[in-house]
């Protein structure tokens, strides 16, 4: 089964814009690993679900485990294309509390991506 990119008019209104921008960018750098030859099909069917892509993140970070598509991207020395990375760019201040931004560090330093 092929993920479609998502039609950013899809994401529902009731989100706010940042919420949106974030889901837009999310599906954008799930292109960008596609275009590198890996689909990362977990975080596709997260970002999907109940929440959107700032709902998955939280889960994501709240799990403490470190992912293996993570693991993956810090690997292909494209750490800007992980969702920890994108948690702590100052764009989304709006959305992740500094618990979750230390969190997302956390794992950073933990999969060797400094």
């Amino acid at each position: 089964m092929t993920s479609q990119p998502l039609d950013p008019a899809s994401v529902p209104e009731t989100r706010t814009s940042s919420a949106r921008e974030f889901q837009i960018a999310c599906e954008q750098a799930v292109a960008e690993c596609r275009a590198l030859g890996y689909a990362p099909t977990a975080w596709i069917a997260m970002m999907r679900g109940p929440g959107g892509a700032t709902a998955a993140a939280r889960r994501l970070l709240r799990s403490g485990d470190v992912q293996s598509g993570f693991e993956r991207l810090i690997r292909m020395g494209r750490r800007d294309l992980t969702i920890e990375q994108a948690v702590l760019a100052e764009r989304w201040t709006d959305l992740f509390t500094d618990d979750e931004r230390a969190a997302a560090l956390w794992r950073l330093e933990q999969g060797g991506a400094r």
